[in-house]
């Protein structure tokens, strides 16, 4: 077995569960991977229920903090139903990917060089996507923690969810309706994560090919002088490499519209609540957190549109007159696929790069002080 390939099947455990989440895959897998999954979304539609049921109840017209928290927190939790039933319709497509995604780390060249090449971007984008879990996992559980304490301790927001069937005798059953709330928010805000980790997954591979292919092609004009079929490998990394961002934009077709527009709305209120709030550290950590839903996609997506650009400049710098007349043929072709522009769009329409991150922000921002106003 290759060492890439061990390196995957020790991932794998993890990738596979979060690809479930993204799914809702309970027909299969280990019990206690597919009861989490259950449960977990129990939860969040739990959750939900509750906070319908408190926003009916409690709002009167007035946008107090109250009701402006129970927002947010209402939204937030909403998305997670709506991209897990997106995810649940392009289930073959994510799994499509993942053996796709297997398939390069069995695929071995070779030229040594080569090699070396492919082990070190593929090992690299194993190492980020750990790191984002483990701190966005971080960041999400200290955000959960500093805005569930926030309401416990503001007196203009407290509970968020309608509580009015538990009993409150005594002192400590008035502090157990908060405790639930944050166990709610919690396990909702761990489910949101290790299903979004899915796409970043993949983002993060096909980021791994493309610095793959470019380094390939800065090597064709050595490699074609002592293997005149070398070009023919290039052809076939960039069409696979193609086949998969088609394929990205297939599976997140849906759910990366629903990602914008729950962000901006999200960010909307974030900002109205600092903006209330000046002081709260918890404010500013729930606002990060929010940031944190969609910059990475638009983070992947101008990486996605920057390395394609990268790999077109790198075929014009290729001697294509050294080439067989066949291997100049299908150069050409190459050519003009290589400049069209391939990047992440939601819904097949818009643009996901840094510019739409900072569209969101600005559309959030306008918005926040028509809003702040009418809440004072």
């Amino acid at each position: 077995m290759s060492k890439l390939l061990e390196l995957f099947n020790q991932a794998r455990p993890l990738i596979e569960l979060q690809v479930s989440f993204t799914t809702f895959r309970v027909t299969s897998g280990l019990w206690k991977y597919r009861s989490l999954i259950i449960i977990g979304m129990l939860i969040a539609l739990l959750g939900i229920f509750l906070l319908s049921q408190h926003l009916v109840l409690t709002f009167d017209g007035e946008i107090n903090l109250n009701i402006l928290m129970s927002s947010l927190v209402y939204i937030g939790m909403s998305q997670v139903p709506l991209k897990v039933l997106c995810g649940m319709i392009k289930r073959k497509t994510f799994y499509k990917f993942l053996e796709d995604i297997e398939e390069s780390y069995r695929d071995q060249e070779e030229d040594e060089e080569l090699n070396k090449i492919l082990q070190k971007h593929l090992e690299n984008s194993l190492k980020i996507w750990k790191f984002i879990s483990i701190w966005m996992t971080r960041l999400f559980i200290m955000g959960c923690t500093l805005i569930c304490l926030q309401f416990r301790v503001t007196k203009s927001i407290l509970l968020i969810m309608d509580w009015s069937f538990l009993p409150t005798d005594s002192i400590y059953w008035n502090e157990i309706p908060y405790f639930l709330e944050y166990i709610i928010i919690l396990m909702t805000a761990l489910y949101y994560i290790n299903a979004d980790m899915t796409t970043i997954f993949i983002g993060l591979q096909i980021i791994a090919d493309l610095d793959i292919l470019n380094e390939y092609i800065n090597l064709t004009n050595e490699k074609i002088k002592t293997d005149p079929h070398f070009f023919r490998t290039i052809v076939k990394r960039h069409c696979k490499v193609i086949d998969k961002m088609n394929l990205l934009n297939e599976a997140v077709f849906e759910i990366s519209f629903i990602q914008i527009i729950i962000s901006t709305l999200t960010l909307l209120l974030m900002f109205v609540f600092v903006r209330k709030e000046t002081t709260q550290i918890s404010g500013y950590t729930t606002c990060l957190c929010g940031m944190l839903q969609i910059f990475p996609l638009c983070v992947f997506g101008e990486m996605i549109k920057i390395k394609n650009e990268e790999i077109s400049d790198a075929f014009y710098e290729v001697n294509w007159y050294e080439l067989s007349v066949k291997d100049q043929k299908a150069f050409l072709i190459i050519l003009g696929m290589a400049q069209r522009q391939y990047g992440l769009k939601a819904a097949g329409m818009y643009v996901v790069d840094i510019y739409a991150f900072i569209k969101i922000i600005k559309v959030a921002f306008s918005y926040c002080a028509i809003l702040y106003t009418l809440s004072k």
